[in-house]
C-alpha cells in the first residue's frame, strides 16, 4: 500500500474492493469470538472491545446474540472500537449531490465531513461501492501502510483514537490479543505506554511486545504464549479476575 500512486482514481477504487472483500467474511458457530463473547456474556456491558482489523467479524458475534454496537463507546449498546476504520463504514452524500470526476493527488483527505453510516452486510457494503454517486469515495478506513492515512472522512478516525486513548488511561486491564508492538503505531501504543494499566498478552511469538515492554520498563504484564482459539479460557479467567476479584 505505500507503493501505490497518491492519486484518489488508484485509491478509491483499492479502497472499494478492500472493503467488499474483508466484509464478505462470516463467522460460524464455533468462532473465537462467538465464544469469548458467550463466556464474557454478563460482563459485556462493562468491557471495551476494541480492534485494528476492518472486517465484520466481532460486529457478527455480537448481534448475532442479540448484543447492540456502539461504535462511538456512548452507551447505546456494546463499546466497539475501531481506530483505524471499518469496511462498513460507508459516508453518505447529501440527497441531490453528485461529485463525480474529480481527481486528487497529493492531499492527505480527499473528502472531510460527510455523515458516515455503519452498514450490516456485505450486500449493503458492495451496493455502496457499486453505487455511481460514490464513484469519487471509499469507505471510512485507513490504508494498510504506515502512517494508517485515512483519505475519506479522516475526522472521524482521529475521533475515534482520541476515545481509544481516554478509555485506556482508565482501564485497569488491557487485553492484547493478535496485535505486535509496531513502533510507528504511536496513537495505538503510547496510550498504553502513558496509562500503565496492567496488560494480559496473548501471542505464540509474543518477542516483539515483550521487548517493548522491557524497553519501557512496563510492570503488570502476563503473557500467554498461545493463539486466540486456544486461549478463551485464560482470557475469560484475566477479564472475570480485573472485574470482580480487584
Amino acid at each position: 500500500m505505500a507503493t501505490v500512486a497518491d492519486d484518489s482514481r488508484v485509491i478509491n477504487p483499492l479502497q472499494k474492493e478492500l472493503a467488499c472483500y474483508l466484509s464478505s467474511f462470516s463467522v460460524k458457530p464455533d468462532n473465537a469470538y462467538v465464544r469469548l463473547f458467550n463466556k464474557l456474556r454478563s460482563c459485556l456491558d462493562r468491557i471495551n472491545i476494541v480492534t485494528l482489523n476492518y472486517d465484520l467479524l466481532i460486529e457478527q458475534s455480537l448481534t448475532n446474540h442479540g448484543f447492540g454496537i456502539d461504535y462511538n463507546a456512548n452507551g447505546g449498546g456494546i463499546n466497539l472500537l475501531k481506530p483505524h476504520g471499518s469496511s462498513n463504514f460507508l459516508p453518505q452524500l447529501p440527497k441531490g449531490l453528485t461529485i463525480s470526476g474529480n481527481t486528487m493527488i497529493g492531499c492527505g483527505t480527499y473528502v472531510e465531513g460527510l455523515e458516515t453510516k455503519a452498514v450490516s452486510t456485505v450486500d449493503e457494503v458492495m451496493t455502496w461501492c457499486k453505487d455511481p454517486r460514490n464513484s469519487d469515495l471509499s469507505p471510512v478506513l485507513a490504508m494498510y501502510a504506515e502512517g494508517k492515512r485515512v483519505v475519506v472522512n479522516r475526522n472521524l478516525i482521529t475521533n475515534t483514537q482520541k476515545k481509544y486513548s481516554e478509555i485506556i488511561s482508565s482501564s485497569k486491564l488491557v487485553v492484547l490479543v493478535g496485535i505486535k508492538y509496531i513502533q510507528h503505531d504511536k496513537h495505538i501504543w503510547e496510550p498504553i505506554e502513558n496509562a500503565r494499566p496492567n496488560l494480559f498478552i496473548v501471542d505464540p511469538y509474543p518477542n516483539s511486545t515483550i521487548d517493548w515492554i522491557k524497553d519501557k520498563s512496563i510492570t503488570g504484564v502476563t503473557v500467554v504464549k498461545k493463539g486466540f482459539d486456544e486461549a478463551i479460557w485464560d482470557l475469560t479467567k484475566s477479564v472475570h479476575d480485573a472485574l470482580y476479584f480487584t
